[in-house]
């Protein structure tokens, strides 16, 4: 006699229909399984101010326009001289950080009132390549004339925002700040040090009247570093004195004077290690000179509570952005 085949319990099954067998103990109840956490949403965007007035922006974009315009685009106009609309897509290329598309907004604006802005992403925002970022349209004439000055301003900023955050992102997990330094492009240094902080950067000076710094080239001129300070103190008392330093004598003068920052110039990781143990907190320390991507960490882990790095607004890379227009 064949085995029967075993009724598979589901629907149509005994022992959904009608219970145990006599004698067999209760179904255990079944134990609930917890239910996992949410994911944790990903940390907002940081949300930096532009802490200038617009007037200033459009007092930069007028005269970028005037340069690339002047009187008129003359192919565009003879191509297009009815109301022949276009629309643009604002594509990043590569990865990276965001910064100035509201100058890139502005720039459309004072070209003309009738063009539509949409944006998809914010200043700050990690960019991926092939990401949409923004849409334009607008009469033809009045978006060709705008595109060009819009992308240099926002492929130059985002440029320093991108390398800004790579900088940060090197000495991440330590206490070292990145900064900013006066090597900027004249005329637009309110905007490249906007977009340092955008990156992650800190921007502590923005001119000579700011802070009492000494520089290499201050030493050169003077009695050297006691009178320097003596000076400085007469002149402006309970200001910060920040002094830089190119050895080892002096770092010791400058502790004796009691500086309230020492920048170290041109010091290697080593050196700067030597250093700390020397100040022993009793002054901020910056690294300045001679930095990059490949021993900023290096300097971080050597306890300094600053780095400045020229190359965050100095012969930066543009970042690579497409505008591609259809009718």
């Amino acid at each position: 006699m064949p085995f029967p085949r075993p009724t598979i319990l589901g629907l149509g099954s005994p022992w959904r229909t009608a219970g145990r067998p006599p004698g067999m103990p209760p179904r255990p109840a079944p134990v609930p399984h917890p239910t996992p956490p949410p994911p944790p949403r990903p940390a907002a965007t940081p949300v930096i101010t532009m802490r200038f007035p617009m007037s200033a922006v459009d007092k930069l974009i007028k005269e970028a326009l005037a340069e690339d315009v002047g009187d008129g685009d003359l192919t565009t106009q003879s191509l297009f001289p009815g109301k022949v609309k276009a629309r643009g897509k604002l594509i990043a290329n590569e990865d990276g950080v965001l910064a100035g598309l509201p100058i890139f907004k502005r720039v459309f604006e004072l070209v003309d009132k009738n063009i539509t802005f949409e944006p998809r992403a914010t200043d700050g925002m990690a960019l991926a390549g092939g990401q949409l970022v923004a849409r334009v349209s607008g009469p033809a004439v009045s978006v060709l004339q705008a595109e060009r000055t819009a992308l240099n301003f926002l492929q130059h900023l985002s440029g320093i925002a991108s390398q800004t955050a790579k900088f940060a992102n090197a000495v991440k997990g330590t206490k070292t700040r990145i900064l900013d330094t006066r090597r900027t492009t004249p005329g637009l240094r309110f905007l490249e040090k906007y977009a340092v902080e955008v990156g992650g950067g800190v921007s502590l000076q923005k001119g000579l009247s700011d802070r009492l710094v000494v520089t290499e080239s201050h030493l050169a001129l003077s009695d050297g570093v006691p009178s320097i300070v003596r000076q400085l103190r007469k002149a402006h008392p309970g200001k910060r004195i920040e002094l830089t330093v190119t050895n080892m004598q002096e770092l010791d003068q400058a502790l004796v004077a009691k500086v309230n920052v020492l920048l170290l110039e041109n010091f290697p990781p080593g050196q700067v290690r030597q250093a700390i143990a020397l100040v022993q907190g009793r002054a901020k320390v910056e690294v300045t000179g001679k930095v990059g991507l490949d021993n900023a960490r290096a300097y971080a882990l050597a306890g300094v509570d600053f780095i400045s790095v020229s190359q965050l607004t100095q012969s930066v890379k543009a970042f690579d952005f497409s505008f591609r227009v259809s009718r």
